[in-house]
């Protein structure tokens, strides 16, 4: 008779344990989909303040970030012209060399005034992707959208025979479900230039490459308060990886997966690129380096402003001189091309 007690009261036991672990189970189950539904309501609720009441939340409509090196020559006609289109905040993340020229040497009024920040990466070199992610999680909660253009990269907006604003471009209803705005390159030639003159680069440059291949690269504007830094597993420097609804200019949905949208869309906004302005601006920037990497040899970085631009004994020489470097093969082009006139 004991043992039977005995064995009713193990099971008794084993059977409370049993319901208590399924009680916990539930338990934490209903705490984990509470906190799912909490996380997917703010998701929401971001997503709806940044959609449909913009102004009211954020301090700035449009911020123009960037990051620049040895650009003190061109970053006052590139804030010049982002003001007269409407943007009214500017995040610049200095990452000029020690003891060389400074953002700050130009911009004291401006930052005074409150109207440009910048973000003192002197001396670091940091990834430009690393830059983009700390940029975005320190502005993210002041900027309705931040774009992340260069210093040679200047948007135009078109409706037909006007130019838009900002504001006016990204108010349009086409844009309230859009996370990330992608949009064009149109690439622009030397104009035949081979030194720097004092002159604005849009007054220098008038000539675009409507059939450059490279016009189908991209870059990015993105919606402030995405909860998920979108730069953080980024690999590139035109179209955070990480965004959830990505459009083209238009507004229209864009799936791709890689930096590239195809074929180009330049007719209503677009990017004027002057990716090399003249041979002697061209030396300088290669000397200088890049952000976070150099990319290719000399040589390379030499083909690539052919690509672009003709090839001029004038251009080659000068390109020799700075980067004092021989390009044998673009004496034996101009040569060609001389020899090849003289017949006509």
């Amino acid at each position: 008779m004991k043992n039977t007690e005995d064995l009713y009261e193990k099971n008794n036991k084993s059977s409370t344990i049993i319901k208590n672990i399924f009680i916990i189970n539930i338990l934490l189950k209903s705490v984990f989909y509470i906190f799912c539904i909490e996380i997917i309501f703010k998701s929401i609720q971001i997503q709806k303040i940044s959609n449909f009441e913009q102004d009211k939340y954020y301090p700035y409509f449009f911020c123009f970030a960037a990051i620049g090196k040895k650009e003190n020559r061109y970053a006052k006609e590139v804030i010049d012209y982002y003001r007269e289109i409407g943007v009214d905040k500017f995040i610049i993340a200095d990452n000029n060399d020690k003891n060389s020229e400074k953002f700050s040497d130009i911009f004291e009024k401006e930052i005074s005034d409150g109207l440009i920040d910048i973000i003192d990466y002197i001396g670091k070199n940091k990834n430009q992707m690393e830059l983009y992610a700390e940029v975005y999680d320190k502005y993210k909660s002041k900027c309705n959208w931040i774009s992340f253009f260069d210093f040679d990269e200047f948007l135009e907006i078109r409706n037909g025979y006007s130019t838009l604003t900002i504001k006016e471009y990204l108010s349009e209803p086409q844009f309230k479900k859009c996370d990330v705005v992608i949009i064009n390159w149109l690439i622009y030639s030397d104009n035949d230039l081979v030194l720097y003159d004092n002159r604005s680069v849009i007054q220098r440059f008038i000539e675009p490459l409507y059939n450059s291949e490279d016009n189908r690269f991209i870059k990015s504007i993105v919606r402030g308060n995405i909860r998920f830094n979108p730069w953080t597993k980024s690999v590139s420097c035109h179209r955070p990886q990480r965004a959830r609804r990505t459009c083209d200019s238009y507004g229209n949905r864009a799936k791709t997966f890689n930096d590239v949208l195809k074929p180009p869309k330049l007719d209503f906004a677009y990017i004027k690129h002057f990716s090399t302005k003249t041979a002697e601006e061209f030396a300088q920037r290669v000397k200088r380096g890049h952000p976070f990497v150099v990319l290719g040899t000399y040589p390379q970085r030499v083909d690539k402003f052919f690509k672009h631009n003709k090839v001029t004994k004038e251009k080659v020489l000068i390109l020799e001189k700075m980067l004092n470097r021989s390009f044998p093969k673009y004496h034996y082009i101009f040569k060609q091309q001389t020899i090849n006139f003289s017949k006509i």
